[in-house]
């Protein structure tokens, strides 16, 4: 591995642990267990998350099932406070102008412009652990306002 200024190893599995000791929390198994359900059975819709800074770990907050039913994106609309900050990851489906079919996982980070500078910085320095732990998330997000998680945003990021 290629060697960093002070001749610590930058190999991935070193940075992520030192992005991990940054913030000092660390992903819950649940996490990662709900993740795959989304991912590989696509049992959700999305999943949310959130820091609990007493136990220094990322927890799951909510998961939504997907159903036959078209989505209400008000749904998730909803699932996100106007004042405190939360991961989700959404399995995005969207019909391109060709008409295909496309399906995308994001993994977005929401910080409200009204959150504290603390917990601003607590959610970008403990972002990494939690998105390194989600593989399979094929497109990030960063969204401080409702007007950034929208259909259309989420359609333009698709590429539809």
């Amino acid at each position: 591995p290629a060697q960093g200024q002070a001749g610590f190893s930058t190999s991935p599995r070193v940075r992520d642990r030192l992005t991990v000791a940054m913030s000092g929390v660390v992903p819950t198994d649940a996490c990662k267990r709900e993740f795959l359900l989304l991912k590989d059975k696509r049992a959700y819709k999305f999943v949310t998350y959130k820091i609990d800074p007493e136990k220094g770990v990322v927890d799951v907050c909510e998961c939504v099932e997907k159903t036959a039913a078209p989505f209400d994106f008000q749904t998730l609309i909803d699932k996100l406070p106007s004042d405190e900050p939360r991961y989700f990851v959404l399995d995005w489906s969207a019909t391109t102008a060709d008409d295909r079919h496309i399906d995308k996982i994001f993994f977005v980070s929401w910080v409200p412009d009204t959150c504290k500078a603390k917990t601003k910085m607590l959610y970008a320095s403990s972002k990494q652990a939690l998105r390194n732990a989600l593989d399979g998330v094929q497109l990030d997000h960063q969204a401080t306002d409702y007007d950034e998680v929208t259909p259309e945003e989420f359609n333009e990021r698709s590429g539809v």
